[in-house]
């Protein structure tokens, strides 16, 4: 169940949060929150809207496509403006250390997604990085660590790419977008937070999640079988992934929630020493 809407302030008056995942599946546990909630087809993409946490918060849907997710990005915090941006999503596990369900947050971003990209590596301020770390040790029950993440064009699924690209960047996860959203949000001098939520360790090969648990697409139950029997040293099932995929959304609404209590009282403190200063001089 959603936060209300505070009491005496219009929509507008709200302060703005906009959130953005590769597909609704990703959101799914932070859209089903939303109080007031409304979904709408606008310029840069689907999106859901609605009142959460006595912030007026957007969920901008990407796609998978880092491209795709930059000019999204960028159209949506011209047109919105808002205070933070947060990217929530699923990750494939390059570091064997790392679990089913672990929680990375992104401090430095790479590109490997190849020919004619132009994005720049990022590494958050090290003030930020304190704060995030503090933030992950204040979140109970979920293991998250401070990390990298590279993006790609294409998934990685084989355990031995998964190994190469790990040797190559010493990055701890990889996903799609993380690099598109990073170079954006810098661009705009917003605060953000990017936090993946690790779907597949290392050693597997997971099929191809995103056609039937990430975006809801029918299968016939033999080609489905098909794609699931990939891995000779386990089987997955269908139901394997949705608890796997219940299990990342869970993980991220609870850091997420805690990322953002931890920047309303940065801000909050911010404002009071604003005021004390004023009233000092």
């Amino acid at each position: 169940m959603g936060f209300p809407q505070a009491p005496g302030h219009s929509m507008r008056e709200l302060p703005k949060i906009l959130f953005v995942a590769a597909t609704e599946s990703d959101a799914l546990q932070f859209i089903n929150r939303l109080d007031n909630p409304r979904v709408y087809k606008q310029k840069v993409g689907l999106v859901h809207g609605g009142i959460w946490h006595y912030t007026s918060a957007k969920c901008l849907i990407t796609g998978h496509n880092p491209d795709a997710t930059a000019a999204a990005l960028r159209e949506a915090i011209q047109v919105d403006k808002p205070i933070a941006v947060v990217s929530i999503g699923f990750g494939s596990a390059l570091a064997s250390s790392l679990n089913v369900g672990d929680v990375v947050v992104g401090a430095r971003f790479l590109d490997a997604i190849g020919v004619g990209s132009r994005y720049r590596p990022v590494t958050l301020p090290d003030t930020v990085q304190t704060m995030m770390r503090r933030v992950i040790r204040s979140v109970p029950g979920i293991r998250g660590i401070l990390g990298s993440i590279v993006t790609v064009f294409d998934p990685v699924r084989e355990p031995a790419d998964k190994l190469a690209l790990f040797m190559r960047t010493q990055s701890e996860v990889v996903d799609q977008s993380a690099i598109a959203i990073a170079n954006i949000a810098e661009d705009e001098r917003i605060p953000f937070v990017v936090a993946r939520s690790i779907f597949d360790v290392s050693d597997e090969k997971v099929p191809e999640l995103e056609r039937y648990v990430r975006e809801g697409v029918q299968m016939s139950t033999t080609r489905l079988l098909t794609k699931l029997a990939v891995n000779p040293k386990r089987m997955f099932t269908l139901r394997d992934l949705n608890q796997r995929a219940k299990l990342c959304r869970e993980r991220l609404e609870v850091f997420t929630e805690a990322f953002w209590n931890a920047l309303l009282e940065g801000r909050e403190g911010r404002e009071a020493a604003e005021v004390k200063t004023e009233r000092s001089s």
